[in-house]
Parts: structure tokens; C-alpha cells; sequence
């Protein structure tokens, strides 16, 4: 996945290595909690903590945004390798700050929701003004992919839309329909904007020419799924998880191990 460094490549200037680690440490530290330390973390960031499987989906979906600048800096790739993964992190911010600024609009105060909309602002218009920039060298796409994985990539999509546009449009309605207790609305729609976000870059992924530029952003996918199937199992096993649940652990299992075959696959 390494590419050769040079003036040409906007990914190896040093704004754009900052942009990376910034956005590393915001995705460990906002995917890493809800999951590992929940019980401190939703009171801290004023919210209940209700619907466990809520949080823990959307600090799954987060540790993607986290995988993909970690590895994007130790194998020293290059934009092309990066531009799938700055149109999640551009769709993700931008859902969130659409979300916190609603959310504030309606008397949300708590402390989170006004960083959000500042670190929402502030991404976008980077990620934005990356993607516009859109400057490195072309690279050898690799393989092109098959019928297969081109399949298991579109359900991939649909997958991602359906349970990203859901519950950060209707939390409520989402809610309702998977058996969860609904409070805490603005949680349901971050966690569907970092859903979201692999859509938009699954229908990226879809139009590359080769498996190459795609594979930084599978990678995250894989991590998402995995960590979201863990997730998902344990509330099954302890409660709290609804309809929900044995849905996401079934989706988020069978898309694990495909996007592994496609990488395994794809990537000699």
C-alpha cells in the first residue's frame, strides 16, 4: 500500500499529516469509550447511557475513522489511497454537525453537543478543501473487482444507508421499529452520520477502477463490522439491545468476514 513520496502528493505535506493525527485522536478517544467505559462516559457527556448498543454501534462505526489515518501515516500512503476515506470523514462530520446543530436548535446545552459543532465545522471544511485540492500522483489501481465482491460491497451500501439514514433522521421512528427505548436522540443520529459515512464511501468504492484505492477504506469497514459484531452479540447476551441486536450481530458478522475474503482476495 506504500507509495512513493513527493511534492505532488498533498497527503505527504505536513498540514495534511496533522489533519491525520487530529483526526486519530478524536476517533480513539470519541470510539474507544463508549465502548470500553460506557457507564463514565455517557454521564460525562451529560446523557443517560440508555440503548448501550446505541453507543457502542457508534463508537464502532468511530473506530473506523480511527483506522484509517493510524494505518494511512505507518504505511505512508498516499491521497489516492486517502480520498475514499476523506469522503466518509466528510459525510460523517457533516452528519454530525447537522445533528448537534439541530439538537442545540431544540435546548440541547450539554458541553459535547458545542464541541461538536465546532470539531464538525472544522473538519468538514478540511476534508472539503482536501477533496477539492485532490492532489497525488495516479497509482496502479490493482485488481479490479468481481461480481462477488462488487455484490457484497452494494449490500454493504444499502446496509450502511438504511442504518445510517434511519436513525439520523428519525431516532424516534428507528427506535420504535427495533424495540429500543428511543431517549438521547442526538446519540442516535452521530452514531447514524459515522454509519453513514461508509455509504457514501462504499458508492466510492463501487466506482474505483481497482481494489487498491479502495482497500484503506476496507479496512475500516472491517473494523467497523468487527467491532459492531461484538457489540451486537453481547447485547444479545446481556440485554439490552432490542430488535436490534441479532440484526446488527447477523450484518455486521457476515460483512466481517466477506470484506476480509474480498481484502485476502484483492490485495496481492
Amino acid at each position: 500500500m506504500t507509495t512513493t513520496t513527493g511534492s505532488t502528493d498533498q497527503a505527504f505535506t505536513l498540514p495534511f499529516r496533522l489533519t491525520l493525527v487530529v483526526q486519530a485522536v478524536a476517533a480513539l478517544v470519541f470510539g474507544l469509550a463508549p465502548i470500553a467505559l460506557l457507564s463514565t462516559y455517557a454521564p460525562a457527556i451529560g446523557f443517560s447511557g440508555t440503548d448501550p448498543l446505541i453507543y457502542r454501534l457508534g463508537g464502532a462505526a468511530t473506530i473506523g475513522y480511527l483506522v484509517a489515518p493510524v494505518v494511512a501515516l505507518a504505511a505512508r500512503d498516499g491521497w489516492r489511497h486517502l480520498r475514499i476515506p476523506a469522503i466518509a470523514t466528510l459525510t460523517f462530520t457533516l452528519g454530525a454537525l447537522a445533528a448537534s446543530l439541530w439538537e442545540f436548535g431544540r435546548g440541547g446545552r450539554q458541553p459535547v453537543i458545542v464541541a461538536v459543532i465546532v470539531a464538525g465545522a472544522a473538519f468538514s471544511l478540511v476534508a472539503a478543501y482536501w477533496l477539492r485540492r485532490d492532489k497525488g500522483p495516479a497509482i496502479n489501481p490493482g485488481r479490479p473487482l468481481g461480481t462477488p465482491a462488487r455484490a457484497v460491497l452494494a449490500l454493504a451500501v444499502v446496509s450502511a444507508g438504511t442504518f445510517g439514514l434511519l436513525p439520523l433522521l428519525v431516532p424516534g421512528l428507528f427506535a420504535s421499529v427495533f424495540g429500543l427505548i428511543g431517549a438521547n436522540a442526538w446519540v442516535y443520529r452521530v452514531a447514524g452520520a459515522a454509519c453513514l459515512g461508509y455509504a457514501t464511501a462504499g458508492i466510492a468504492s463501487l466506482m474505483a477502477p481497482g481494489y487498491s484505492p479502495i482497500r484503506l477504506q476496507n479496512m475500516a469497514a472491517i473494523a467497523f463490522n468487527a467491532v459492531g459484531a461484538a457489540s451486537a452479540w453481547r447485547a444479545i447476551f446481556v440485554g439490552g439491545g432490542g430488535l436490534l441486536a441479532p440484526i446488527v450481530a447477523a450484518a455486521a458478522t457476515f460483512f466481517t468476514v466477506a470484506l476480509v475474503w474480498i481484502d485476502r482476495k484483492y490485495a496481492a
